[in-house]
């Protein structure tokens, strides 16, 4: 017994196939028995999957189609159905927890050797570091502000 897709497919390219008037088709009250024998030829030796087969047979009477100026065989149909796509078989291997923890280290040091080389200076200290630096520079931007107002006033005397 033939599958439902698969008769669906055929029928679909034949009806194509009478509609182009070729040279050698069958006369329209022998097209079902024409589709029976395209079906026996198509489920010969091999089975079927529609989400494989359905688009290569497509894809095969679309060649027809556009290149036969004679009615096919289903040899033909058959030589004109590319390849079937294989899916790709990437499988996702599981981690263990030591490599987790292996990876999860080596990403800290990557990421604290590049925090070096963008900044060296500010990549080394701490923030408590960076506070007293600001704090020592706001002292020592008012220690010269001062200074100034005392050029300033000596001066002016």
């Amino acid at each position: 017994m033939v599958e439902k897709w698969l008769e669906r497919e055929v029928a679909s390219g034949l009806m194509a196939l009478v509609a182009l008037r070729l040279d050698g088709a069958p006369a329209a009250d022998a097209i079902t028995k024409t589709l029976d024998v395209w079906l026996v030829a198509l489920s010969k030796g091999s089975k079927r999957e529609e989400h494989v087969d359905a688009p290569r047979i497509r894809k095969a009477f679309e060649t027809l189609f556009a290149t036969c100026e004679r009615w096919p065989a289903p040899a033909q149909l058959l030589r004109e159905m590319p390849a079937p796509e294989l899916p790709l078989q990437i499988s996702k291997q599981k981690r263990t927890d030591a490599q987790i923890q292996t990876g999860n280290a080596a990403l800290d040091q990557l990421t604290a050797k590049l925090k070096r080389r963008a900044n060296p200076d500010a990549a080394l200290k701490s923030d408590e570091q960076i506070e007293d630096s600001k704090k020592q520079t706001l002292a020592a931007l008012e220690e010269l502000a001062s200074w100034g107002t005392q050029q300033t006033n000596m001066e002016k005397n």
